[in-house]
């Protein structure tokens, strides 16, 4: 391979392991944000809801 074969793969090598890097953090900070929203939702008596999304009421057959 001649030299500017050679500084383009590495320059490409550079960013990927730049790049992965970035990725590595984002999968850290993702797990991290879903084990707080998991203790959060634990900790929480769940709320009965009393309006579909819609804000029409929701019909109780019970």
């Amino acid at each position: 391979m001649n030299e500017h074969a050679v500084s383009l793969l590495e320059q490409i090598l550079v960013e990927q392991k730049k790049q992965t890097n970035l990725l590595e953090q984002i999968a850290t900070q993702s797990q991290s944000l879903i084990e707080v929203m998991a203790e959060e939702e634990a900790g929480c008596d769940e709320a009965q809801l009393l309006t579909y999304l819609s804000g029409s009421p929701i019909q109780r057959g019970y």
